[in-house]
C-alpha cells in the first residue's frame, strides 16, 4: 500500500522545465511559475473543464469584439469612398460644383411648400370611387402616386388638392396599402366636395366631353380634373357633376395642336397624372404644344401638327 503511493505521488509532482529552459517549480497538475518566481501561463489542457470552457467563451467574445471593429472601419471607409464618388459625381466637366441629393431634395420640399402657399391650385375630385370596382380603384391609386411624382419634379409645382377623399373609403385605404408615405404627401386632401371646398365662381372643371377649349391657365382659378378610371369609357360623367354645380367645363386643346394619325382608335381620354403633366408643364413653359407633347401618349393616335 505504502510503495504504491510514494510511486504515485512521484507521478503527480513531476518536475518540468519552462519553454525557455529555465528551471520551475511543480505543483500538483500542473506548472505554477519557475523557481524566480514568474509565473507561467498553465497549460490547457491541464485546466478544470469550467475554466476551460471560460477562456474559450472569452476568446471568442473577444474576437467577436475585433471583428466588430474591423466591420465599423470598413464601413466607415466605404462611406468615405461614396462620399468622394459623390462629390465628383456633382461637378461638372467645367468645375462647377453640382447639388447633392441632399440638397436637391431640401430644393423640392421647398418648391412644394411654396407652391401650398401661393401655387397655381390644381384639384382632383375623388368623390366618384362609388362608381368604380376594385380594379379601377387600384389603378386610381397608381395615377395619383404618378400626379404626385410629376409634381415633385416640375419646374414649376402646383397646390395639389384631393377633393371628396373619404378616409374611410376604399380608394384611401388602396392608397395607404400602395403607396409609401402616402399619408406624408404635401397635398391638401379632404372629404369635402369640390363645391364646398372652393368658390364656384372660382372653379373650371376639365373634361374630354366639354365643348369649349380651354386657352390658357388663369392663377385665379381652380382646375378640377375628374378622378375616375373608367375602363368601360362612361361618358359625360364628370361634365354632369359639373353641371349640377353650374361650373364650367373646358377641355384640352389636343385638337388645335394635334392631329389624328392613320389608324383606327382614337381618344382624347387621359389618366388623371397625364391631364395633370400636361398643365404643370404649361405652367413652366406657357408653351401648350410642349405641353400636349409631353403628356399625350401616342397611343391615343394623335401627333403634333406641323
Amino acid at each position: 500500500m505504502c510503495d504504491n503511493k510514494d510511486e504515485h505521488s512521484q507521478d503527480d509532482y513531476k518536475e518540468t522545465n519552462s519553454p525557455d529552459g529555465n528551471d520551475v517549480s511543480v505543483e500538483k497538475g500542473f506548472v505554477t511559475e519557475d523557481r524566480d518566481g514568474a509565473s507561467i501561463k498553465p497549460e490547457l489542457k491541464r485546466l478544470p473543464r469550467s475554466q476551460k470552457k471560460r477562456l474559450k467563451q472569452e476568446l471568442a467574445t473577444q474576437r467577436k469584439k475585433e471583428m466588430r471593429k474591423e466591420k465599423k472601419q470598413l464601413q466607415k471607409q466605404k462611406l468615405k469612398e461614396k462620399a468622394k464618388e459623390e462629390k465628383s459625381k456633382n461637378t461638372s466637366e467645367e468645375g462647377v460644383i453640382l447639388p447633392t441629393r441632399k440638397e436637391m431634395r431640401e430644393e423640392m420640399k421647398s418648391k412644394l411648400e411654396t407652391a401650398m402657399m401661393c401655387g397655381q391650385r390644381i384639384c382632383v375630385d375623388l368623390s366618384m370611387e362609388n362608381t368604380m370596382t376594385t380594379k379601377e380603384r387600384s389603378k386610381l391609386a397608381q395615377q395619383l402616386c404618378r400626379l404626385y411624382g410629376v409634381n415633385k419634379k416640375a419646374d414649376v409645382p402646383a397646390h395639389v388638392y384631393f377633393a371628396g377623399f373619404d378616409k374611410n373609403g376604399e380608394l384611401y385605404q388602396e392608397c395607404i396599402r400602395k403607396i409609401d408615405g402616402f399619408e406624408k404627401y404635401q397635398v391638401e386632401m379632404t372629404a369635402a366636395p369640390v363645391s364646398e371646398l372652393f368658390d364656384v365662381k372660382d372653379v373650371i372643371y376639365l373634361t374630354p366631353d366639354a365643348e369649349d377649349m380651354l386657352e390658357e391657365l388663369d392663377k385665379d382659378k381652380v382646375y378640377v380634373i375628374g378622378g375616375i378610371v373608367d375602363e368601360s369609357i362612361i361618358k359625360n360623367l364628370s361634365k354632369q357633376k359639373a353641371n349640377a354645380f353650374n361650373i364650367p367645363t373646358v377641355r384640352l386643346p389636343i385638337d388645335r395642336y394635334m392631329k389624328k394619325k392613320e389608324q383606327i382608335h382614337f381618344s382624347q381620354v387621359l389618366a388623371i397624372n397625364q391631364v395633370f403633366e400636361i398643365l404643370v408643364t404649361y405652367l413652366s413653359s406657357n408653351d401648350w404644344r410642349a405641353a400636349l407633347s409631353r403628356g399625350v401618349p401616342e397611343r391615343k393616335g394623335y401627333i403634333m401638327k406641323e
